[in-house]
């Protein structure tokens, strides 16, 4: 690992200080991290050795950094060898996969980093004392002998920090067996949850809907994988009494971004990577436009992710002493569905950007398009739906981009196979 134990957190202590209002200049910690695995890049990835010579970079002075071309999935597969450290069996890592949700998979070796360290940084914030109990709400697999029993989870370590001692699973979430779930939080009275907004806002509605009350202390949840909805957030809020808090990562290990209070802006460490937010031009863009998320991670010797696409788009909120600051991340890029003209609209904008009224009376759902200008829409409705939710997603999508809808009512909508909720299902060919 490029640093110690020790050294990650006496670093991290200094972004806490930074949160309770000393001014810390931070651009001297990341500049020297980010030399660091660019001169280790040079050295051992052929890829990244050719590259750099090609574009005269200086990885001393950082000189011509920004004419880098970004990297993305093609190429890693196309030149995966190259990219490769060569000092790789030397090395301590293991192999991480992106989930394929864009329809791309990829695969890579993982050297040890700093996730943990962060996301005790990020408990702490959220008040977290030595004892509490953390729990994660992902997709993780259960023995069918658990589920048999009516368990729906898994007790996956012995400490909290930095996963949770125990992961409830996503993908067995049925209208039957809801009240299980909810049974064992209650029981187990976690201080902390973890997990994706998809999930841990089911459990919200059902709380609110059967007037469950949590009577225990939750002092934070942590909404990380998906974006959420603000009527999502609020569920999570009103069922649980507790403020949420927002954590921005990928597989590739190269951005951790969090949220600690309810203006919901995003901060990202210096210590754990490069942040940088461009246009289709490659640009920077300025505070309160919208752009990319390019990542240059720190700590991945393995197989280093310089200036990678995430795919994931963000409103720029400046560049605070070394601090990236994001208004708000938006979803993918390539969230699209398509017209009758084959034009693209963005769901972005066209779902994310409005505000609608049915969505506080939707519990989930999701689109799909395999024809072009038709979609579908799945629906889990809540109690409150009426015709009058449909009437509005209708007109609305009708007046953006004319397309098609049938709506279709369900009790379940599958998920990935890592248990995260698909908005949009696009079968085009795009």
């Amino acid at each position: 690992m490029l640093g110690s134990d020790f050294v990650v957190k006496k670093e991290l202590k200094l972004l806490s200080k930074y949160h309770r209002g000393y001014h810390i200049n931070f651009f001297p910690f990341r500049s020297k991290k980010l030399s660091k695995i660019l001169d280790y890049s040079q050295k051992y990835c052929l890829y990244y050795s050719k590259l750099f010579r090609k574009y005269g970079v200086n990885v001393d002075t950082l000189e011509n950094f920004s004419s880098l071309p970004l990297l993305d999935k093609k190429i890693i597969v196309n030149t995966r060898d190259e990219l490769t450290s060569s000092q790789l069996h030397q090395l301590k890592y293991y192999i991480m996969n992106t989930g394929g949700s864009t329809g791309e998979p990829l695969e890579f070796p993982v050297t040890p980093h700093v996730d943990g360290q962060h996301q005790a940084f990020l408990y702490k914030m959220m008040g977290y004392k030595r004892g509490d109990i953390i729990v994660a709400f992902d997709g993780v697999l259960v023995p069918e002998k658990l589920r048999k029993k009516n368990i729906y989870w898994i007790e996956t370590s012995h400490k909290s920090i930095p996963y949770g001692i125990r992961s409830y699973s996503s993908l067995y979430l049925r209208k039957d067996n809801i009240s299980y779930y909810i049974d064992n939080i209650i029981t187990l009275k976690p201080a902390i949850l973890r997990g994706y907004p998809s999930f841990i806002a089911q459990l919200a509605v059902y709380i609110i809907e059967n007037m469950i009350e949590i009577s225990f202390l939750i002092k934070g949840i942590e909404l990380t994988a998906e974006i959420a909805s603000d009527e999502q957030i609020n569920f999570i809020k009103k069922a649980f009494n507790t403020k949420v808090f927002f954590q921005y990562g990928h597989s590739e290990v190269s951005v951790f971004g969090y949220t600690i209070n309810d203006d919901y802006e995003y901060f990202c460490s210096p210590f754990y990577g490069l942040t940088e937010i461009l246009d289709t031009s490659g640009e920077h863009v300025k505070v309160g436009e919208v752009g990319e998320i390019v990542v240059t991670g720190f700590y991945n010797k393995a197989l280093p992710f310089i200036r990678y696409k995430t795919g994931d788009l963000a409103v720029f909120n400046g560049d605070d002493y070394g601090v990236i600051r994001l208004k708000k991340i938006l979803g993918r890029t390539q969230d699209y569905i398509y017209t009758k003209d084959n034009e693209s609209v963005s769901l972005t904008s066209l779902v994310f950007g409005c505000h609608y009224s049915a969505f506080a009376n939707i519990i989930k759902w999701q689109i799909v398009q395999s024809v072009v200008g038709k979609i579908e829409i799945y629906i889990i409705r809540g109690i409150n739906f009426t015709e009058n939710d449909e009437n509005e997603i209708r007109t609305n999508f009708s007046n953006v981009c004319g397309v098609e809808i049938t709506f279709i009512y369900v009790d379940f909508i599958p998920m990935t196979p890592r248990g995260k909720s698909k908005f949009l299902v696009q079968n085009l060919p795009v």
